[in-house]
This record gives structure tokens, C-alpha cells and sequence, in this order.
């Protein structure tokens, strides 16, 4: 077995453990909750508005920087590598697949021939976009890192939970958001804040 085959065979297993085996009606109501948007946006747009309003200039500097890197991870993700890479998604691709979308949960076709998502798969922009600000704030703040780090890793696994994507689509949007994340921070610490040079 080549290289190649044993990583799409270990990515096709873990999708299939994580989307058909460990399913629940509990799971069923808890990931597409903690997928959308709407759940993440809330709290930190919320730090972000204190951070603005309330913050002192490193503070108000870091919220700032925040945007930057959820603007690159998302624009590198979902403009730049997906259109590039052109991989299907698993529900468009894998028989009987666990598939939530549009407020419900269907079983995908016995076949695997229909297309159930447009859009590629490779990275996951919504893994992108969570990990970016999970390791960003946790850059400055690693007393809240576990926390951030959790969310991450829940956003990752709800993704491939709901049929949306392989676990290397996870993988490589968590990779995405370090490099990102790391950089911007460590130029912002270097090179722009106050007295942390």
C-alpha cells in the first residue's frame, strides 16, 4: 500500500468512525450547534466590542490584528486553496453518509453520486476560522489556550460529524490558522505593541 492510498484509507476511516459510527440523537442536536456561526460570533464579538470600548491601546491593538487574521484565513481557505485543491466533499463522494444540511439530517445516496455540496472541501474554513482565533488569543492570553483550544477542536469535529468534510480537511485548516495566527501575532508582539518588543 503506497503512501498516498494508506493516508485516504486512514482519512476514509476516521470519517466513517466520527460520522456513522459514534452517532447519537444527542450528537445529532449538539453539532450543528456548536458548527454554526452564530454560536462563535456572539462571544467574541462580544470580547472584541470590550476589547474596542474599553481597551487600552495593547488591548484595542490585539482586537484589531483579531480581524486581520480571521480575514486571511478565511480569504486563503475559501478563495485561494479550495478553488486550487478541488476536492470533493465526502458527501458528494461516500455512500449513506450521515449528512446534516439545511436544518435537517438526511442519509446521502447508497451510491454516492450525488451532489449534496457545491463548494470543495479542502480546508475547512469554519476549522480555519475558529483555530486562527483560538491560537491568536491564546498567544497573548494562554490562560484562557485550553478553552480556545476545546472550541476548536469541537468546531473540527462537528464539521466531519455533520458529513461536511474529511478529517484532513480539519487537519489542514487547523495548519492554515497556526501559520496564520502565529505569524500576525508574533509581527503584532514584535513590531507593534507597546513595550513587548
Amino acid at each position: 500500500m503506497t503512501e498516498l492510498s494508506w493516508f485516504a484509507s486512514w482519512d476514509n476511516g476516521i470519517f466513517h468512525i466520527i460520522n456513522s459510527v459514534f452517532t447519537s440523537s444527542f450528537f445529532d442536536w449538539l453539532m450543528p450547534i456548536i458548527s454554526s456561526w452564530a454560536l462563535w460570533q456572539i462571544p467574541f464579538g462580544i470580547i472584541w466590542l470590550i476589547y474596542i470600548i474599553r481597551g487600552k491601546k495593547r488591548e484595542r491593538l490585539i482586537a484589531v490584528f483579531a480581524i486581520v487574521v480571521v480575514a486571511l484565513t478565511d480569504q486563503l481557505a475559501s478563495s485561494v486553496i479550495k478553488p486550487y485543491v478541488e476536492r470533493e466533499r465526502p458527501c458528494n463522494v461516500i455512500p449513506s453518509v450521515h449528512f446534516y444540511e439545511d436544518g435537517k439530517w438526511i442519509t446521502t445516496d447508497k451510491f454516492g453520486l450525488t451532489t449534496y455540496k457545491d463548494s470543495p472541501s479542502f480546508p475547512s474554513s469554519h476549522a480555519a476560522n475558529i483555530a486562527g482565533q483560538a491560537v491568536y488569543w491564546a498567544y497573548f492570553y494562554p490562560q484562557v489556550a485550553p478553552l480556545l483550544y476545546l472550541a476548536a477542536l469541537g468546531v473540527g469535529y462537528s464539521r466531519v460529524y455533520l458529513g461536511h468534510h474529511y478529517p484532513s480537511d480539519i487537519l489542514g485548516g487547523y495548519l492554515l490558522a497556526l501559520v496564520i495566527a502565529l505569524v500576525i501575532a508574533f509581527a503584532l508582539r514584535l513590531w507593534v505593541l507597546p513595550d513587548e518588543k
